[in-house]
């Protein structure tokens, strides 16, 4: 291609000049050569980061796109420029969702402690790394808790009796007093909390296991203290009602599911991986092993999170590891 035309189509610039140089040395490098197309080393992303950038990365692809079409270069060099592109394209650029810039946590949990890199914090019911499989939780127990409520009740009841007699001893009749039942308690929550500031867009990716049929399991990022955010939420089949994966919403006004999907049941024992994205654009997917379960799109929190966390309520899950990337805020 002319360097007249080249000129013409990218913005004058040291680093600019310097990319579209080394791609016309590099393109003739391989025209020069019998051989196949030899493969080559990209520059780093630090030497090209000025704000012209998206606009020539822009045209660049134009012109891949034309030489591909009329088969004017070597393919394996075109598509070196294309992962070479991909490499600098910002959070939007490459898709709606794009990728993330940065891992801003990981945690694989094979230090066995939970107290630093990174530091979490149990806000309720018990975490603690199991050895050899990851981090594992308890909530409280349900009867026990019941227990103590009847046994609270029924000396209330006793008192409440006693008066009863000492203040109508004058009368003749005394109307009896029916037991109060206790009411049945709510299954707690097991909460495991970390701060990590993150932009509104961000990929978590992680893998768990899932080991009895019972309660739901929730990753989530949040804002605040009171966990506000978004959810996702694994429910195991229970009975009748089959497996079901929940994105959820929580505000202060309380809980909205912006997408379900029912699942098959995940109790057998072994990994699967969850990858959850969100855009800058509020769009969200989740894919499970590779699959795409949720898609929905929700712009009610726009400003940064500040927390991730591991809600569980009731279940047995095993998470082997937690990955977050985006931008810091």
């Amino acid at each position: 291609m002319p360097w007249c035309r080249l000129r013409d189509r990218f913005p004058v610039g040291f680093s600019h000049v310097a990319v579209v140089t080394g791609v016309l040395m590099m393109a003739g490098s391989a025209s020069a050569q019998t051989n196949r197309y030899q493969s080559w080393s990209p520059p780093q992303a630090a030497q090209i980061r000025e704000p012209g950038v998206p606009a020539l990365l822009k045209d660049l692809k134009a012109l891949v796109d034309e030489a591909e079409t009329a088969r004017a270069a070597d393919r394996v060099f075109l598509q070196d420029l294309r992962d070479l592109m991909a490499r600098y394209q910002g959070p939007n650029q490459a898709s709606n969702q794009g990728p993330v810039s940065q891992r801003l946590l990981f945690d694989d949990f094979s230090d066995g402690d939970l107290t630093r890199n990174p530091g979490w914090t149990v806000v309720s019911g018990e975490y603690w790394v199991e050895q050899g499989y990851g981090l594992r939780s308890r909530t409280a127990d349900p009867v026990a808790t019941q227990t103590t409520t009847a046994k609270v009740s029924k000396e209330e009841l006793a008192i409440s009796i006693l008066g009863a007699i000492l203040q109508g001893s004058n009368s003749s009749k005394t109307t009896p007093t029916a037991e109060p039942k206790p009411p049945a308690p709510a299954t707690p929550d097991a909460v495991l909390r970390t701060r990590v500031r993150m932009a509104n867009a961000f990929t978590l990716t992680s893998t768990f296991s899932s080991w009895t049929a019972t309660g739901s399991f929730a990753f989530a990022v949040t804002q605040g203290r009171d966990l506000n955010g978004y959810r996702v939420i694994y429910t195991p089949r229970q009975g009748a009602r089959g497996a079901t994966a929940k994105l959820l919403r929580t505000t202060a006004r309380g809980d909205s599911t912006i997408d379900t999907a029912s699942l098959n049941g995940l109790e057998d024992q072994k990994q699967h991986s969850l990858q959850w994205v969100r855009g800058k654009d509020g769009r969200m997917t989740v894919n499970l092993d590779g699959k795409t379960i949720l898609r929905a799109q929700d712009t009610s929190f726009r400003a940064a999170f500040d927390g991730l966390a591991l809600i569980n309520t009731g279940a047995d899950v095993i998470v082997g590891s937690i990955v977050l990337e985006g931008v810091k805020n």
